[in-house]
């Protein structure tokens, strides 16, 4: 008869309180950063000096930096433009920079602790610079973008941005990393590669600058409409037109939007199944079997217009929507970190 050996079960030791991680710390000021927020604070001199050359910056010019941070980059914006206009989640880092520019004498800062992605850009701006943090830095581009779809664009925007997310924003049709984002950079702007920039925190980041110009004059095209279908055909880019308009999640939404737009317009709806008007559409521009990551600006916005002209609409067909949003977003005063002071009227009409 086979005996089992007998095991016996070991004391079991007491949990250990795990240990938490030290703030990062900056090395130029000492202060504590926040992992959770990507925060890198710009200090590296040499670096500064090839941001504010790149961006050309103006005696008339009114510059709108996100990020603040220690006011680095804010004090060497500030002798060169004529307003200076500057956000940052942080009260401590707000503070910090307007005490360094009292103390410079110089009356042209307004500043303002928010969140970049809720508070109202200002009304008006000539050059966007910034060190963005990295975990915004694509929402802040898409502001920048529709906001040269509404008709009041800036004349160029220097980002530094983490490495492998500039190599795709610059990425091509048929490249690996082409993706939503460098399609959309790629009909409303121009995008240029400056400079490599490494800066040494508890570790070796990797950055480049890049300097954005709207393209001139501006594409035709409402920046919602086209941004709703690049991310509908964006969503598995690798997939045929054909296979991607047969999800039925896709086609519920476009013929939810199309009943709509036939409400509104007194138009009568096709007599032919949704999904079969949809499959015109692809068929008539000879696109059924095309991919989206190989797809040019010119192929796309053909298939726009084909889809529009049938009333096929892939945003909402109501109107302000993005409008609505900043409005909420300018009087209800929530949605960032610490205190929001009332906006200055000097902040939303420069």
């Amino acid at each position: 008869m086979c005996m089992r050996p007998c095991v016996r079960s070991s004391r079991a030791l007491p949990l250990r309180k795990p240990t938490p991680l030290a703030p990062k710390l900056h090395p130029a000021t000492g202060l504590p950063l926040s992992r959770t927020r990507g925060q890198h604070l710009l200090h590296n001199q040499g670096v500064i000096y090839k941001i504010v050359e790149a961006a050309d910056i103006q005696a008339s010019d009114a510059v709108y930096e996100v990020g603040c941070g220690t006011g680095e980059l804010t004090m060497r914006l500030l002798p060169l433009a004529r307003k200076v206009y500057t956000v940052d989640t942080e009260l401590r880092m707000v503070e910090e920079t307007k005490s360094r520019a009292q103390s410079g004498g110089f009356q042209n800062l307004e500043a303002l602790v928010g969140d970049a992605l809720r508070v109202p850009m200002p009304r008006r701006f000539d050059v966007c610079v910034s060190n963005l943090p990295y975990k915004i830095s694509a929402p802040i581009i898409f502001r920048l973008l529709r906001r040269i779809s509404e008709g009041h664009p800036w004349r160029a925007a220097v980002l530094m941005l983490q490495r492998e997310f500039a190599d795709r924003l610059l990425s091509d049709p048929g490249e690996k990393g082409f993706s939503r984002l460098a399609l959309n950079v790629r009909l409303f702007a121009k995008a240029f590669r400056r400079c490599a920039a490494n800066q040494n925190f508890v570790k070796e980041i990797h950055s480049t600058v890049i300097r954005l110009e709207p393209r001139v004059p501006a594409p035709e095209v409402d920046f919602n409409e086209w941004d709703a279908l690049i991310r509908v055909i964006f969503s598995r880019r690798r997939k045929t037109l054909r296979a991607q308009f047969k999800k039925l999640s896709t086609l519920a939404m476009l013929e939810q939007n199309y009943k709509m737009w036939c409400s509104l317009s007194g138009t009568k709806p096709s007599a032919i199944p949704f999904p079969e008007l949809v499959s015109s559409v692809l068929k008539e521009e000879s696109m059924l079997r095309e991919r989206a990551f190989a797809m040019d600006l010119d192929d796309l916005h053909l298939l726009l217009k084909a889809f529009n002209r049938r009333g096929i609409h892939f945003a909402s067909v109501h109107q302000g929507a993005a409008e609505a949003e900043d409005l909420d977003f300018a009087t209800s005063g929530s949605g960032g970190v610490g205190s929001f002071p009332q906006l200055t009227s000097d902040f939303l009409y420069p």
